[in-house]
């Protein structure tokens, strides 16, 4: 099949440029948003590669992506009598869609950080149940088999059976300003950009998460000016330079045995800023750094033991950048890092015991995006600056070797979404 860009139903990003001579004001950028670009809000590819999803007036609506035509209505909450769901404020589908966590009376914390009212629709039963009677609880995420939701309330840990209706509490040692499980503190969420910290297994079998110990990090107090007369005081746990951070742990939790296991990551590390699974469901990925930044390791854990070997260590006299681009291969037997090792931000191929077998992308130049891969074709996709350091736009490549190939041709400053099977794109 041919890769194929939506620029007749969708409409395209773009960012508008100024003319040569026109002036640029604070009304234009402020008032009437004339720099700002055109995307299409609420938009989420599906499984098969052919449909897309949007949220529209409470309704879940599925379309074509070829035509752009509405092709059903997956969800109508205004059929749904469930108490509490008079409007979704967002959703996402489980691994086969099959089912649907609706996220309702949202709450913020931080910048990225919320608690919610969660709800789960079977799309074939057409039921609705909601997710725990806690109350409010935090990043309810489905299992890889659909099966189980895990969630964090009040900072300790839980996952749900959704076929026994059994909710277990995995922690109990969470405490505001002490112990945190399963989501990040303040500093992970502003410095390493996120807010959930527990990962399911490939198997559904096994929930890695982080343990944050801020009990000696010490305490500010800001204050909130809102609607009142008097302003609000907010005491949260915010280590200022060269006073302590939070004490971070990874635990792994077997959903069988019901046992608790420490992953061993030794005594030498501040942070741990990103955790993932290998597609090995008995390999756990963890980085450990310290704090000054410049020196990452990448280690494996066995999930039967706890113990870790290390995968791949990266320095710089500098600073080393923490980013998302670790991709694992179907295959078992290699991965994906970007770095800025060369000089410029590229696209590196290593095996598994962290040699390195290809660098994928090369030259003067900076890889500003990493989209993915499709590993059927053999190809990466991203976005880069190789045509001006004023411009990006978006590339694909064999990993093979070979030219690259530009997937766009407005000019601009050019991102884009891909489809699961990576045959269509949204600029």
């Amino acid at each position: 099949m041919k890769f194929k860009s939506l620029f007749v139903f969708l409409i395209i990003p773009v960012f508008l440029i100024a003319q040569e001579k026109e002036a640029v004001t604070l009304e234009k950028i402020w008032k009437n948003y004339v720099f700002y670009p055109k995307y299409v809000p609420g938009f989420n590819f599906m499984n098969d590669g052919l449909h897309y999803s949007k949220l529209e007036e409470g309704k879940i609506i599925k379309y074509d992506i070829t035509t752009g035509k509405e092709v059903g209505v997956v969800l109508d909450v205004g059929k749904i009598s469930e108490k509490g769901l008079e409007k979704i404020d967002g959703y996402s589908f489980n691994s086969d869609e099959s089912k649907i966590m609706i996220r309702t009376e949202t709450e913020s914390i931080y910048r990225r950080s919320s608690k919610a009212i969660f709800f789960m629709y079977d799309v074939k039963s057409g039921k609705m149940e909601k997710i725990s009677d806690l109350g409010k609880i935090q990043y309810a995420t489905f299992s890889p088999d659909a099966n189980k939701v895990a969630y964090v309330f009040e900072n300790n840990l839980y996952y749900k059976n959704l076929k026994t209706g059994k909710e277990q509490q995995l922690t109990i040692d969470g405490s505001f300003n002490h112990w945190i499980f399963g989501a990040a503190d303040w500093v992970y969420e502003e410095e390493f950009s996120f807010a959930k910290a527990f990962w399911w297994s490939p198997d559904s079998k096994r929930i890695a998460y982080m343990a944050f110990d801020e009990s000696k990090v010490k305490e500010f107090t800001m204050t909130l000016y809102k609607d009142g007369a008097y302003p609000e005081y907010q005491t949260f746990k915010y280590p200022k330079v060269g006073e302590d951070n939070s004490k971070v742990y990874v635990f792994l939790y077997d959903l069988e045995s019901e046992e608790t296991l420490p992953v061993d990551l030794g005594d030498e590390y501040e942070y741990v800023p990103r955790v993932k699974w290998t597609k090995n469901p008995n390999k756990l990925c963890v980085f450990k750094m310290n704090r000054w930044q410049n020196d990452l390791e990448l280690v494996l854990a066995d999930a039967k033991t706890g113990e870790t070997s290390t995968l791949f260590r990266e320095k710089n006299k500098y600073y080393v950048d923490i980013h998302d681009n670790l991709t694992f291969l179907e295959n078992g037997n290699q991965f994906i890092w970007t770095s800025e090792k060369d000089g410029y931000n590229h696209v590196y191929l290593y095996d598994m015991k962290g040699k390195l077998v290809k660098q994928l992308t090369k030259g003067d130049w900076e890889v500003t995006d990493f989209y993915g891969v499709d590993e059927k074709k053999g190809k990466i996709f991203f976005q880069s600056t190789e045509e001006s350091p004023l411009e990006r736009y978006v590339y694909s490549t064999s990993m093979k070797g070979g030219k690259r190939k530009k997937m766009t041709k407005s000019k601009g400053w050019i991102s884009a979404q891909f489809s699961s099977t990576f045959d269509y794109l949204i600029p």
